[in-house]
């Protein structure tokens, strides 16, 4: 899969899956630091990448805007920082969640993922 890990996330995820096999690149690998979210989705579109972020409410609209006017959506995988370990073992924890979700879901349709 190909992965583009939002800011609010620790990058090193964007390395743990890579680890795994997976194309992953942080929003700060990507040049994107301080990007407002239609750009990094727009990146995301144009790379054909999933965005992974823990902002649902901004990431939720801008799919169901671009989903009303039959334009392209990639999908867009949300998680809760919450439910993972904290600290260092967030980003593996994570990855390695993603890697099982992505695994049970190797072609995912575009619009919001809960893995």
């Amino acid at each position: 899969m190909r992965w583009l890990i939002d800011e609010m996330l620790p990058p090193a995820i964007a390395s743990e899956l890579s680890s795994l096999g997976h194309d992953s690149l942080s929003v700060a690998e990507a040049g994107l630091s301080g990007a407002a979210d239609d750009a990094v989705y727009t990146v995301a579109l144009t790379q054909n990448r999933m965005v992974v972020t823990e902002n649902a409410s901004d990431y939720a609209a801008i799919d169901a805007q671009r989903l009303a006017h039959e334009q392209p959506c990639v999908p867009v995988v949300l998680v809760r920082k919450a439910d993972h370990p904290r600290g260092g073992a967030l980003a593996h924890h994570l990855a390695r969640r993603l890697h099982e979700w992505a695994s049970a879901n190797p072609d995912p349709y575009p619009g919001p993922h809960w893995p």
